[in-house]
């Protein structure tokens, strides 16, 4: 192969990569138990699963996720009486569901019976996706199925995508050594 192809083939493979990483795609597990990141946290965390114990919780795994990650996700916000902006209980419990979460929401799920399972608190930082929740290790029936879940909004409102930090220095890496294979002949 001569230079100029080099040079092409090189600048097609880093576009290919730079498109293949979804930059915030993924809602992230915020879920704590007190100041420790965990999979999903025992329904014993909550004194019930009423809307104001639920938000109250997520407001403070949100903080608590905030202080031990050093993150800045926005304060999870409700309608005015302080019910979720959606919830939904579900009948079958399945292992699994798709959800459509917009741009900076949060995503409360609770599996198991409703005397107790376990919970687990999303943040979606990146653009409006659908994204499939699956019951915590140990699996359906040993988890339990999904009772119900319920999406807030954020104090920022949406609309702003950022890379988390390992997404950033991939993408910066891969420019990077991109630039070198286009310099040489």
């Amino acid at each position: 192969m001569n230079a100029m192809t080099n040079k092409l083939t090189a600048a097609t493979v880093l576009a290919l990569c730079l498109s293949a990483i979804p930059a915030g795609a993924i809602p992230i597990n915020i879920t704590m138990i007190g100041s420790t990141p965990a999979v999903a946290a025992p329904a014993s965390q909550l004194p019930n699963f009423g809307d104001s114990s639920v938000f109250s919780w997520l407001k403070a795994d949100v903080a608590a996720f905030n202080a031990a990650s050093g993150a800045s996700y926005p304060v999870p916000t409700a309608n005015l009486n302080g019910s979720p902006l959606l919830k939904v209980e579900t009948a079958s419990g399945p292992s699994s569901i798709m959800l459509a979460l917009p741009s900076n929401d949060y995503a409360f799920l609770h599996w198991g019976g409703k005397n107790g399972g376990w919970e687990q608190a999303y943040f979606n930082p990146g653009p409006a996706v659908n994204y499939t929740f699956s019951a915590p290790p140990g699996g359906h029936p040993k988890v339990g199925g999904l009772s119900f879940y319920s999406t807030y909004g954020s104090a920022s409102g949406g609309g702003h995508s950022v890379p988390e930090g390992g997404v950033t220095i991939g993408l910066l890496g891969m420019a990077v050594g991109g630039l070198v294979l286009l310099r040489k002949p």
